[in-house]
């Protein structure tokens, strides 16, 4: 296998528009991981939509996973005009997505609860990090491909 073949395997595979195909289901993984439990913990299980309601509370209890959520979306809105950016904020999302795993109680009015664990919610979640940073990458790479002809 050449560098060529390299270099364009992901369009053979998905073809001119691979870009737009990872970050449509990027979308989709997103939308999905919030009917998945994403947290588990002593009192009862807690799903993504939940913990996206009520995660910028995070930092009551010293987490700040949830601010990675604006980063994201950020990353997926700018994917093809400005594949930079969303590379990095997919990047620093990642980073701070990957601080979830520091929690180990959960505060509520009743006390606080121990966390047992994470569901796939949760790292459905965290995969979208990667995925849009790989469908900006695909996208920097499109933009400065020659045009056919060139």
């Amino acid at each position: 296998m050449n560098h060529k073949e390299i270099s364009i395997f992901p369009r053979k595979l998905l073809g001119e528009d691979a870009a737009a195909i990872v970050l449509s289901l990027t979308v989709v993984a997103y939308v999905v991981s919030l009917f998945l439990t994403a947290i588990v913990h002593s009192h009862e299980v807690l799903l993504g939509g939940g913990v996206l309601l009520l995660g910028w509370l995070g930092p009551l209890a010293g987490s700040f996973a949830w601010f990675a959520n604006p980063l994201l979306i950020f990353a997926m809105y700018f994917s093809k005009d400005k594949p930079s950016a969303a590379k990095l904020a997919a990047f620093f999302g990642f980073a701070l997505a990957l601080t979830a795993f520091g929690i180990k109680t959960i505060p509520s009015d009743n006390g606080s609860y121990e966390v047992l664990g994470f569901g796939a919610g949760c790292y459905l979640w965290l995969a979208c990090f990667p995925a849009v940073f790989i469908a900006s990458f695909l996208s920097s790479r499109k933009s400065r491909a020659p045009a056919p002809g060139d």
